[in-house]
């Protein structure tokens, strides 16, 4: 279970990611959300603290939780991973475990990171290609709470999505997830440009045309790292440099 550094003791605010176990994806079909949902909401009954915002995605969970009690959250986590792990297996049918290391925490510290990570966790569904706008999503809190806050940080949480004025993200606040989401959005946009080009992974190395762009779309629009390129298309560092220079 994700421990809380006693030097962050002092914040209230905390961003949680859960994870399919080997990135599988927990969240199948609409029911499974609906069914995390509802669970959410019977474990939170009873127990102080808030859901300030959230993202389901398919195979992991972004929730920033409002709490001034720390065995709160961590009680409020346990019993929400332990029914629906319950859930999922029974209802497909499988053994074992269903979340990948429980759960990780990343404390907020100060006001611009509560407002980077509420824009953080909304812009998943775009980062991962599954629509164009935060508001096209159905399962985040970009449009509403379904946990009905009715509090003074609820009521300003929404007056600040509703304002739209989001500042640019910081990549560097969001160290504990970054790797991650990186590697996730990294392994979506080749999928997808393979798909689109018709091309193979392996093929893509002797087209040199296509191979700049897609080191362009990589580097230049998802900040994806040369070492993280490399990992997943097993081109050298340097020729990765080489070629994206190409683009400038």
């Amino acid at each position: 279970m994700s421990r809380i550094p006693k030097k962050y003791m002092n914040t209230s605010f905390f961003h949680i990611m859960i994870q399919g176990i080997n990135k599988e994806y927990i969240f199948k079909e609409e029911k499974d959300i609906k069914k995390y949902i509802k669970i959410i909401k019977e474990t939170k009954e009873g127990i102080a603290l808030q859901i300030v915002a959230y993202c389901i995605m398919n195979n992991h969970v972004h929730l920033l939780i409002y709490t001034n009690d720390k065995q709160c959250l961590t009680k409020f986590m346990h019993r929400t991973n332990l029914m629906y792990a319950k859930y999922y297996n029974n209802t497909h049918k499988r053994v074992g475990y269903v979340f990948r290391d429980r759960y990780k925490t990343q404390p907020i510290l100060y006001e611009k990171h509560l407002y980077n990570c509420i824009d953080y966790i909304h812009k998943n569904p775009v980062k991962a290609h599954i629509c164009s706008e935060c508001s096209e999503y159905k399962y985040s809190s970009y449009n509403h709470n379904l946990f009905e806050e009715k509090t003074q940080i609820s009521q300003n949480i929404r007056e600040y999505i509703n304002s739209k004025k989001f500042e640019d993200e910081n990549d560097e606040i969001f160290v504990l997830l970054e790797n991650e989401e990186k590697q996730e959005i990294c392994e979506n946009v080749i999928y997808e440009f393979l798909l689109k080009n018709n091309i193979k992974l392996e093929e893509i190395q002797e087209n040199k045309e296509l191979l700049v762009e897609l080191i362009n779309n990589l580097k230049t629009e998802y900040k994806i790292s040369y070492r993280m390129i490399q990992k997943n298309i097993g081109i050298g560092r340097e020729t990765l440099r080489k070629l994206y220079q190409q683009c400038q």
